[in-house]
């Protein structure tokens, strides 16, 4: 039987759909949620390099450079198009003020 994973969101009772909160909740933090990804990845990015800079230090640079060629990451261009579109999104002035109006027009039934 499968188990139904409740929203980290305190107060909340509705079910997990994305990254540990619900729908309203997740956009709620979406900012925080997105800032919290990208220290991740520069971090990680950093531990790659780094392990890199052990394996090959006479010529790390080279394999870096190999490995961007052979695409095995987004550019660094097209990864921030993403993210700037996003952002533009999520950072309108109204944005915060619709979903503090969601929230606060949220019904819970007297049966859940």
């Amino acid at each position: 039987m499968a188990k139904i994973k409740i929203c980290k969101e305190e107060g909340c009772h509705n079910a997990q759909t994305t990254a540990g909160f619900c729908r309203l909740h997740y956009l709620k933090n979406w900012k925080n949620i997105k800032k919290e990804q990208q220290e991740r990845s520069a971090k990680k990015l950093n531990r790659y390099i780094e392990a890199i800079c052990r394996k090959h230090p006479d010529k790390y640079i080279e394999v870096i450079k190999d490995e961007i060629k052979s695409n095995k990451f987004k550019s660094h261009d097209e990864a921030n198009e993403e993210m700037d579109d996003l952002y533009r999104l999520f950072n309108e002035p109204t944005y915060e003020e619709d979903v503090e109006r969601l929230i606060k027009e949220l019904k819970i039934e007297k049966d859940f």
